[in-house]
C-alpha cells in the first residue's frame, strides 16, 4: 500500500484524529530523516531533542503519536514515557526506537508505558504499518471511552439484577454493532439462560430453590456480578433480556470473535456453577452465542435483533444434528452472524457451547 492510500485509509479509520506526530531524538540527523519520511506520508511532524523538551511540547498541544529514541541526554525515552504516563496522559501512543533487543529491556519499556517498539532502520512499509496500527488503536480506545461514558450517563439499570435494562439492550447493542462495522472489528454476544433444575438435588432445599419466575433479586444480582467478574471490566457488558418467566441475559463482547466464544463460555459456566453451588441454588445455565461475520455483503447493515435471535436459536439447540441446529444455522446464514458449530453447511460434530466444562 502506498503512502497516499495509507493516509486516506487512516483518515477514515481514525475518525479524523489529528495526524500530528512528535519525534523525540537527540541525534539531529536521525530525527530529520524520520521526520522527512513521515512528512512525505502526509503527517504533521514536530521534533524534540530530549524527553524534557517533548514534555513541554505536549503541555502546549496534544500529539496522538510519539516516536521516541531510548538513549538520550537530559531525559531518556524510558524516563520520558514514565513522566508522560504519570501525568495521566493515556491517549498518546508511544513507539520506542531502539537498537536494544534483550527481552528484559522490552519488559522495562512496556512497564513504563511504551506501546510498541521499532528499530531505527525500519523500512518505510513497516513504519507506516505500525503507525497505522497506532492510530487505529487510539481510535478504538477513544470509541470505547465514548461508548462507556454514554452508557454511564444514559443507561437505565434493571432494578432486580443490576444489569443494563432490557429496554436499553437493543439501542446499546446497535451502537456496538455499528462501531464494529465501521472499524472492521469483531463483536460477539453470548446469551445466558437461568433455569430451575428438573431433578432437584439436596441443595434445592436452600432458600432459593425456586422456579425461573421466582428468582429473588439478590440471586439475579449475584448472577450478574458473577458474569461481570468473568469478563473484561469496562469493555464487556451485561443486559437483561427478559423479566418475565425466564431470567436471561446478553453478554456483549466487543473485540471478541466466534473463535474466542467457547473459551469465554467455559469460563462463564465454571464461575456460574461455582456461584450456584456456594449459594445452594437449584439452578442451571444454558448458553448461546453469535458473532458478527465478515462477508462480501458488507453493504448490508447488521441489526441487534438479528444477533440476539441467532444467539437464542443457538441456545435452544441441543448441540447435535437436528431441527434445532438446522434452524440456528439457517438463521446464522441469513443474518450474517456466525455461530460456533457452523463451518459452511456442515452440521455434524460436537458443539463447543454444549460441552460440560
Amino acid at each position: 500500500m502506498n503512502a497516499g492510500a495509507m493516509a486516506t485509509r487512516m483518515s477514515v479509520l481514525t475518525r479524523a484524529l489529528p495526524s500530528r506526530i512528535l519525534v523525540v531524538d537527540d541525534d539531529e540527523l536521525e530525527a530529520e530523516l524520520i521526520a522527512g519520511r513521515l512528512a512525505a506520508a502526509g503527517f504533521e511532524v514536530t521534533c524534540a531533542a530530549n524527553g524534557e523538551l517533548a514534555l513541554r511540547l505536549l503541555d502546549q498541544q496534544w500529539y496522538p503519536l510519539v516516536i521516541t529514541d531510548w538513549q538520550m541526554p537530559v531525559m531518556d525515552g524510558i524516563a520520558f514515557t514514565e513522566a508522560l504516563r504519570a501525568r495521566g496522559i493515556e491517549d498518546t501512543y508511544v513507539i520506542m526506537l531502539s537498537t536494544r533487543d534483550a527481552s528484559v529491556d522490552y519488559e522495562r519499556g512496556y512497564d513504563s508505558g511504551v506501546d510498541d517498539y521499532l528499530t531505527k532502520k525500519v523500512p518505510d512499509a513497516e513504519l507506516l504499518a505500525r503507525i497505522h496500527a497506532a492510530f487505529n488503536t487510539l481510535a478504538l480506545r477513544r470509541s470505547l471511552r465514548e461508548a462507556h461514558a454514554a452508557l454511564e450517563q444514559s443507561v437505565t439499570i434493571d432494578a432486580d439484577s443490576g444489569a443494563f435494562a432490557a429496554a436499553e439492550l437493543q439501542g446499546k447493542l446497535l451502537a456496538e454493532i455499528r462501531r464494529a462495522e465501521r472499524y472492521a472489528r469483531p463483536l460477539a454476544v453470548i446469551t445466558v439462560g437461568v433455569h430451575a433444575r428438573t431433578t432437584l438435588e439436596p441443595c434445592a432445599a436452600g432458600p432459593h430453590g425456586a422456579g425461573d419466575s421466582m428468582l429473588a433479586p439478590e440471586v439475579l444480582r449475584g448472577i450478574v456480578q458473577t458474569i461481570d467478574a468473568a469478563v473484561r471490566a469496562h469493555v464487556d457488558w451485561v443486559a437483561r433480556m427478559a423479566a418475565d418467566t425466564q431470567a436471561a441475559f446478553a453478554v456483549v463482547l466487543p473485540e471478541a470473535g466466534i473463535a474466542e466464544v467457547p473459551a469465554i463460555k467455559d469460563r462463564l459456566q465454571r464461575m456460574l456453577r461455582r456461584y450456584a453451588r456456594v449459594q445452594h441454588l437449584a439452578i442451571e445455565f444454558s448458553f448461546g452465542a453469535a458473532a458478527l461475520e465478515r462477508t462480501a455483503e458488507a453493504h448490508m447493515a447488521a441489526e441487534p435483533l438479528d444477533v440476539l435471535q441467532v444467539a437464542e436459536h443457538c441456545r435452544a439447540c441441543a448441540g447435535r444434528a437436528g431441527a434445532e441446529r438446522l434452524a440456528a444455522i439457517q438463521r446464522s446464514v441469513a443474518s450474517r452472524f456466525a455461530i460456533s458449530c457452523r463451518q459452511g453447511y456442515v452440521v455434524d460434530g460436537d458443539c463447543p457451547l454444549k460441552r460440560a466444562s
